[in-house]
């Protein structure tokens, strides 16, 4: 039950970070031409291509959402707002969420 619960905290962080708009939220039909192209520890990582762009941008999906996988993802999104002036720092665009509930992130 304490997982549960703290799995719903760092779920209602993000969801309270996009309605900040720390985040912005993309709906994921917007993204069209998606290849797979690697995994890593807590998922795998997808190249799109954004349908009123057309600029490619990296989806990161994630395997599950347990309270380790979404607490890591709020540390990194966290992370990523501190040192998101520098250039040698890939930006995080916002997030989404699959008809499935998995969160993706992306990033330029």
């Amino acid at each position: 039950m304490q997982d549960t619960e703290q799995t719903n905290e760092w779920v209602n962080w993000i969801e309270e970070a996009v309605d900040k708009d720390y985040f912005k939220f993309y709906e994921y039909n917007q993204f069209n031409n998606i290849q797979h192209i690697g995994t890593g520890g807590f998922g795998k990582v997808y190249r799109a291509n954004w349908k009123k762009s057309e600029k490619q941008f990296a989806l990161k999906s994630f395997f599950s959402l347990d309270n380790v996988t979404v607490k890591e993802i709020v540390r990194e999104l966290k992370i990523q707002r501190e040192v998101d002036f520098h250039d040698n720092i890939i930006r995080c665009y916002g997030i989404t969420k699959l008809e499935t509930g998995i969160i993706d992130r992306r990033y330029l």
